[in-house]
């Protein structure tokens, strides 16, 4: 079955509430058969390892990048023989996950898939989000059919409660490394400008040589960090403000051709002065209904969603 990495950047350390419903999911979903490896279950349990990373800044980005490099690049081969992680569930440290929400998930065996969460204030809005091309910003998803089982494809989503492949971030890293992104926007602003691939070329020496001496023997793993988490302010020429991090990793990831996807039936708590959830957004919206107030006309309702369409990052004309 699958490995798993359960990663947690955390400042002040895992909310009390969090940590306790995190160990008991793990311990509902490890492999404990005893005659063979947990990796090789045959009987629906996985291998998994949490890795919270207690950061140094409360800078948000930062924090999420370096506990994925460590993820990636920073943790010691295990003596059992357990192999990389195919999947990192990436939590914030006051989430409160269920029973079954993990092996849910990976059941879909998707490139990027979460659950939807919401902010921990009233009322509590979701956290997933659909692009408009005409206004070149992300619109909040607020009403989708509740009871549904299947799943909603999505543009961007708050990294709080997702499970990505491992694929998606080595993907973006080699991007990164390449300088593909700034290259691409580059020559989407100046697009006669035949000096850019010349400058690209030469950053991108400079990320490749401070890279590989990162994941050398004897090298600091925290200076493999490839910026899979950052804010953007030019993804689009109508753009007119910043995109946070984890709007800006869900652009690249489907730049890179990855789709995204919310279950509606994964529902975590957000620890506030109480566990917000969906279905106090849900109970929110229904009260506004029947006391003659509908949602304004800019909360958007679930619908098939199409991404801009766009050729890949690193792939040639």
């Amino acid at each position: 079955m699958a490995v798993v990495d359960v990663v947690i950047p955390t400042y002040r350390g895992i909310h009390p509430s969090t940590n306790s419903n995190l160990t008991a999911m793990v311990l509902e979903n490890t492999c404990r058969c005893g005659n063979h490896a947990p990796w090789k279950c045959t009987r629906g349990k996985h291998s998994i390892r949490i890795n919270p990373h207690q950061r140094g800044s409360s800078v948000v980005h930062w924090a999420r990048n370096q506990a994925i490099t460590m993820a990636l690049y920073g943790m010691e081969d295990s003596p059992d023989g357990r192999p990389p992680a195919e999947y990192f569930f990436l939590m914030d440290d006051d989430m409160l996950c269920l029973p079954g929400h993990l092996p849910r998930l990976l059941g879909y065996k998707a490139d990027i898939v979460t659950g939807i969460a919401t902010v921990r204030n009233d009322p509590p809005r979701p956290n997933i989000y659909c692009w408009n091309p005409d206004k070149g910003t992300y619109s909040q998803l607020n009403q989708w059919d509740w009871d549904a089982n299947k799943l909603i494809p999505i543009d961007a989503v708050g990294a709080a409660y997702m499970l990505v492949k491992r694929e998606v971030f080595e993907r973006m890293a080699a991007e990164y490394l390449r300088c593909s992104f700034e290259r691409a926007e580059d020559k989407r602003k100046f697009p006669r400008c035949d000096e850019i691939d010349t400058y690209w070329d030469r950053k991108a020496e400079m990320r490749f040589a401070k890279f590989q001496s990162a994941i050398a023997p004897g090298g600091d793993w925290k200076e493999a960090d490839c910026w899979w988490f950052q804010f953007l302010d030019n993804m689009v020429d109508s753009q007119l403000r910043e995109f946070g991090e984890d709007l800006s990793f869900c652009w690249k990831a489907k730049q890179l051709g990855y789709k995204i996807f919310a279950d509606p039936q994964v529902i975590p708590g957000h620890v506030g002065e109480y566990s917000y959830n969906v279905l106090d957004w849900r109970a929110y919206l229904e009260q506004q209904i029947a006391e003659g107030n509908p949602p304004p006309d800019d909360i958007p309702v679930y619908q098939e969603l199409h991404a801009v369409d766009r050729k890949p990052v690193g792939q040639s004309s």
